[in-house]
């Protein structure tokens, strides 16, 4: 993926977020220097992992609007649609789109599609599909997870990698990111991360910048502020300050991601919310 393509995902996904992730263990106390870091190795016994998911379920569903300024550009919508087997074992489907709007679509046309499978005990993908249209760009991709076998196969290649363990693909690691329990992570902690990406494992740091209580489209939330930094060349990586703005609570749903543009900001804020498994008490009243 090229830098504008990752960079755009990342904004209409909200990859986190969403973000990324290798990690075997439960998020470890925080160091004495403010870092909290989970690791993993390839060379262990693979036993399955279980990690407790309080943020997400069936159902869940999000809409999101990317802005340059006041200037709307593109829809997207991330929802965990299904149930689902692989590798014999119970597994969420989950599927993101993001699509361009008007005037934007006349000379800039992007229209992404992504799916993935993650393991609803262990927080972990066993198969990952995108379908990329932007502009010219374009990418088709199919990949299959051993974590127990330590590669990933691509379909569409035929080809074998070499991963770690439990590492996460793009649209996972925005699950996985949300069932960490930030609230016991003070500012400044930094969590460390593994993401599968274009063949490859990339490192990826998270740091948590502060508390915040914000306004968005659909009203007012205590939020956890933090920060992406990455350390290759994988999705994350830009030429702008990424900030993400995700729920102070159980659900943890990112609700604005902002990146810094040679002039302005490109902002994806939250529109529309449904099936949230948790009460929104991050959410002020009005």
């Amino acid at each position: 993926m090229t830098k504008k393509s990752g960079l755009l995902f990342f904004m209409l996904v909200l990859s986190v977020a969403t973000l990324s992730e290798s990690f075997a263990q439960e998020t470890m106390p925080v160091k004495p220097d403010n870092t909290a870091v989970r690791q993993d190795s390839i060379a262990a016994p693979f036993t399955p992992r279980r990690l407790e998911n309080s943020a997400y379920k069936l159902g869940e569903r999000f809409k999101y609007n990317l802005k340059y300024g006041v200037i709307k550009g593109a829809e997207t919508e991330i929802a965990v649609t299904g149930e689902d087997v692989r590798h014999g074992r119970p597994v969420y489907h989950v599927e993101f789109s993001a699509k361009t709007v008007s005037p934007f679509d006349g000379f800039f046309k992007v229209d992404d599609r992504y799916e993935t499978y993650i393991d609803k005990e262990g927080q972990y993908p066993h198969y990952f599909k995108q379908r990329v249209r932007e502009g010219k760009y374009s990418r088709d991709d199919e990949v299959e997870f051993f974590h127990d076998k330590g590669y990933a196969h691509s379909i569409t290649r035929n080809e074998q990698f070499p991963m770690e363990t439990y590492a996460q693909d793009v649209l996972s690691s925005y699950f996985f990111v949300r069932t960490l329990k930030l609230k016991s992570l003070p500012n400044g902690s930094t969590i460390m991360m593994r993401e599968f990406s274009e063949d490859k494992v990339y490192p990826l740091q998270v740091k948590i910048l502060r508390r915040e209580t914000i306004e968005t489209e659909i009203g007012a939330f205590k939020t956890i502020v933090i920060e992406p930094l990455v350390q290759g060349a994988g999705l994350f990586k830009s030429e702008g300050k990424i900030v993400i703005w995700m729920t102070d609570d159980e659900n943890k749903i990112p609700v604005k991601i902002s990146i810094k543009v040679a002039v302005g900001a490109i902002t994806a804020e939250i529109s529309e919310m449904q099936g949230v498994r948790n009460p929104m008490v991050a959410k002020l009243e009005e």
